[in-house]
């Protein structure tokens, strides 16, 4: 029964599982499922009117205690309509962890910084959210979001004025970088990402092939289709990767697309290949057997101009290719290493200031000398104008290990110099656009770095909580001494050591159990605590599109809205639903009352709210003077009728007329 719904349905497999666990815990509350009744449209309802509301509430009345930050970004759904996700992350005293939480998401009509401002503040009056609890805003770096002048973040100033100043997302900051970086080469190997994406993507009788010849070479097989992604430009690390490790394999491959004359050309390192990878002779055989059929496959013009460009790259250029792949390889991997651990969801707010200023040392240590930079300060850093006395030789700047044995043992190649002249282009536009980004001086990130357990006992970690306070005073206890407390807390011995890899809140937890004695501290440590740090919104926008579609009906919206209330829920309990609403005894179990009132009122809501808008629909067509319309259905059933009258009107008169000439050319006939 199983199985044959999840193939009714076209559920995938993944499901299964899921749906025997929820199967078997319904069934320990028969009377309860056998009454239980839930269409499409009930779903809908419950969902936003019951369980979201729920949880929504119960966010909003924790923003009204706990101070907050906010995470928003907007985007695009597949229908068209613009979205604004808002996600809050607080300090939850009661769980003892920190808690990301779905804020909403509204639809928006026009993208710009007065109306995403106009929005947030109604969201924010309608459901009595305090401004004064507001810590940090988290956006990415367009001018709507953080203009430096009309920006949202400078409009949310003057509700909240003291605001913290925590800068754009970083991980923007790295993929722009990336990009940057990726400029001298003119998207070269970005074109053969997407080039051989395209041409498997379409072919899958070549997709059967390659996997085959990577059989036979004894490599993993991995697919190109997806590869690189040019709005998430570090993805170009990955597909680099990629590639590399499969080199062989297209090379073996796109010889089948090869010239007669080429194929000759290329014939011994051909054969070099295969005895470098241990190729028998019946694996030659069949991979000449696959070469002739692709060389007889049918190909659009635009297919045999890609297999062309892929062709040059592989065979004719092969040293290009493999000079940028090892040097994609070996730079974008220390951006990457910075992406991929601050958009993890642990909390690492205190680890900012100490990640940017150690990813922008170790790019600027690939092709500057040492005694130029390890000496400077952060502002220093910034502030620094290279010069081509401070820049290490062609010969000792970094280009990934591959590029640099081939530089070793070709020094004179003709290759060389263009693509070390690239490499330094390369280096210094994207040196100068980290300095310009990134907020190495940043005091704010400096002093949140002060939270860091291993600098307890040190000088520099009371001054720069002593600066702390001072911007976040307005969310502190008035009648404390904060100070006081600090240089109390630096040397106090009751407080457990940090050991490296521990939890950075469940160490401050031992903290907050001392509310008599750090109550200012707690509370400043609890509002830093909140801070975003990553782009953890965009993580919904995968979820909208697969929701929000062209077949999604006119509530979809605040049914997305209800869905990503509840899937943060879960998350942030780290449960999964069955878990959360398990009761081991279903007739005398404690239930959420509150829950269940907003469900079992979910239908008089939904009717209300249906009233509501047809009655707001009925002014609008009584102040303009139009008439009352039916459902876009009703209408074309009304038209099909309306053709279909028509048409046989037109038949019958047609035959009328055919009747008439008949009649008139018998008697002629007479």
């Amino acid at each position: 029964m199983v199985l044959g719904t999840l193939a009714e349905h076209s559920i995938p497999f993944s499901m299964a599982p899921v749906i025997v666990e929820l199967a078997q815990t319904l069934s320990l509350d028969k009377p309860a499922l056998q009454g239980m009744k839930l269409s499409r449209t009930t779903a809908s309802y419950k969902m936003i009117h019951g369980l979201g509301r729920t949880y929504s509430e119960r966010t909003f009345s924790y923003m009204k205690i706990f101070p907050f930050s906010l995470n928003l970004d907007e985007s695009t759904s597949n229908n068209n309509k613009k979205i604004l996700s808002m996600l809050v992350c607080y300090y939850h005293a009661d769980l003892r962890k920190v808690i990301v939480e779905h804020l909403g998401s509204l639809e928006i009509m026009k993208l710009n910084a007065a109306s995403l401002e106009k929005v947030l503040c109604e969201f924010f009056e309608k459901n009595n959210i305090p401004w004064n609890n507001l810590v940090s805003m988290l956006m990415d770096l367009c001018a709507v979001m953080r203009g430096s002048k009309t920006g949202l973040e400078i409009r949310m100033h003057q509700y909240c004025p003291n605001l913290l100043d925590v800068d754009g997302d970083s991980c923007h900051h790295i993929h722009n970088a990336a990009k940057k970086f990726s400029e001298p080469f003119d998207s070269y190997l970005e074109k053969l990402f997407s080039d051989l994406q395209v041409d498997h993507q379409w072919s899958p009788d070549q997709v059967m092939y390659h996997k085959e010849i990577a059989m036979i070479l004894n490599l993993p097989a991995s697919s190109p289709q997806r590869g690189f992604v040019r709005h998430r430009w570090l993805s170009a690390y990955d597909a680099s990767m990629a590639t590399h490790a499969m080199m062989p394999a297209y090379r073996v491959l796109y010889y089948g697309f090869l010239s007669t004359a080429d194929k000759e050309l290329y014939r011994e390192p051909l054969e070099l290949m295969y005895t470098k990878y241990h190729v028998n002779q019946a694996g030659r055989a069949r991979i000449k057997v696959v070469q002739e059929e692709l060389n007889r496959k049918g190909m659009t013009p635009q297919g045999r101009e890609r297999k062309k460009r892929v062709c040059q790259k592989l065979w004719h250029e092969e040293t290009t290719t493999v000079l940028r792949l090892s040097i994609f390889m070996g730079l974008l991997a220390i951006l990457k290493e910075y992406v991929m651990v601050f958009q993890g969801s642990q909390t690492l707010v205190h680890k900012l200031h100490d990640r940017q200023l150690e990813l922008f040392l170790a790019f600027m240590a690939c092709f500057v000398k040492a005694e130029y930079i390890t000496q400077l300060s952060p502002r220093a850093l910034r502030e620094m104008v290279l010069e081509d006395h401070m820049l290490l030789p062609s010969k000792e700047v970094y280009v990934g290990q591959e590029a640099d044995t081939f530089r070793s043992q070709n020094p004179n190649h003709a290759l060389l110099v263009p693509f070390l002249a690239d490499v330094r282009k390369a280096y210094i536009t994207t040196a100068v656009y980290l300095q310009k980004k990134l907020p190495l001086a940043s005091l704010t990130l400096t002093a949140l770095s002060a939270l860091d357990p291993l600098l307890r006992g040190h000088s520099q970690a009371t001054i720069q909580l002593k600066r702390l306070s001072g911007m976040l005073r307005h969310l502190l206890p008035a009648d404390q001494d904060i100070q006081r407390e600090l240089v109390r807390f630096n040397v106090d011995l009751t407080i457990p050591s940090f050991k490296e890899g521990e939890s950075m809140v469940e160490w401050w937890g031992h903290v907050f159990d001392k509310p008599d004695k750090y109550p200012s501290l707690s509370a400043m440590v609890k509002c830093c605590l909140s801070i975003f740090h990553g782009p953890r919104v965009e993580s919904s926008f995968s979820l909208m599109n697969e929701i929000i579609d062209q077949r999604s009906g006119n509530m979809n919206v605040p049914t997305f809205n209800a869905i990503q209330t509840v899937k943060y829920t879960l998350q942030s309990r780290g449960k999964t639903a069955v878990q959360l609403f398990r009761m081991e005894d279903v007739k005398f179990g404690e239930v959420d009352r509150t829950l269940c009132k907003n469900i079992n009122s979910a239908a008089a809501t939904y009717k209300r709210q249906q009233k509501m808008n047809q009655k707001e629909k009925q002014q609008q067509q009584s102040k303009y003077g139009s008439q009352a319309s039916g459902s876009a259905q009703q209408a074309k059933k009304q038209t099909a009728e309306e053709e279909k009258r028509a048409r046989l009107r037109h038949v019958a008169k047609q035959r009328k007329r055919a009747m008439e000439t008949l009649v008139v050319q018998a008697k002629k006939k007479k």
